[in-house]
């Protein structure tokens, strides 16, 4: 197995995350998975690898969303908007308020998606994200509240808007919430929807390449005062190390620590070094 990984590693010049994936694959069509997973001499060449590399930094800047977000207010949450402006704004509106991949959102059953009387709230389902549970595939609940101070970034309100779009009244009733403009019959690729999301919102407030939306929603959440617990929950993270390893991108402590640390109560004390010598 390590010889093998080191030929892929040499021919293709593969990153340890690339390789690690491919030992992976490997222990999945194996008939003995355990004795590649668990392969000592393997795990030690990877670590070994991973030593190796240079440095990363930990902290990446937080990124303005400002000019996203005011794309996303002047697209009008009304019918007459058209379906591919409205799918692209409720797209990234949801994305936003629950840390969705582009994967989730072309998994969410339009027959799931419900608005609760009660409190105006959204709720749908992701029917087998990418997460599992014991291996097994899950159906993902959630609950997206109405925006209470500025109706055109309200998911509930765009929900609404395109749920009530009289070019989408033959919609079958086991569609997908984002479907084909054109052919309402078919739903929307993951891939597709990961274009919109880049090209048309995520490219107004920042051209680092590769960053996503969950990335760029839950460090947001973070920074407007969200518990990290809260963080880690909606976005299914196994745990928040998880969150802080890959998605989280404000690494950067904003205590003060200078005030606090360096602190006392000595301005009337006087030493004197002869003391000492004594």
């Amino acid at each position: 197995m390590v010889n093998f990984l080191a030929t892929i590693r040499q021919t293709h010049n593969l990153q340890v995350a690339t390789l690690k994936t491919v030992r992976a694959a490997v222990a999945h069509l194996h008939s003995d998975p355990a004795s590649i997973s668990s392969n000592t001499l393997a795990i030690n060449y990877l670590d070994s690898l991973s030593r190796q590399a240079p440095p990363i930094s930990i902290h990446r800047e937080q990124i303005d969303m400002s000019p996203s977000l005011a794309y996303a207010c002047s697209i009008p949450s009304l019918s007459t908007t058209s379906i591919k402006l409205l799918q692209q704004k409720l797209a990234f509106l949801l994305s936003m308020a629950a840390f969705l991949r582009p994967s989730d959102l072309a998994r969410i059953p339009f027959s799931s998606c419900n608005i609760r009387a009660a409190d105006g709230c959204l709720t749908f389902q992701v029917v087998s994200p990418k997460e599992t549970r014991n291996k097994r595939r899950i159906i993902k609940p959630f609950t997206i509240h109405p925006h209470r101070s500025n109706i055109e970034l309200c998911p509930v309100h765009c929900f609404t808007a395109l749920r009530d779009h009289p070019s989408l009244a033959s919609r079958p009733a086991d569609s997908h919430l984002f479907v084909k403009s054109h052919i309402i019959s078919q739903p929307l690729s993951s891939s597709t929807l990961s274009s919109w999301l880049h090209r048309e919102f995520i490219s107004l407030s920042t051209n680092e390449p590769r960053v996503s939306i969950r990335s760029l929603a839950s460090s947001r959440a973070l920074d407007q005062g969200v518990s990290i617990d809260n963080i880690v929950s909606l976005g299914n993270w196994a745990s928040s190390s998880t969150f802080q390893d890959h998605y989280q991108r404000n690494q950067m402590a904003t205590v003060d620590f200078t005030s606090t640390v360096l602190s006392g109560s000595f301005e009337d004390e006087f030493f004197d070094a002869s003391d000492t010598l004594d």
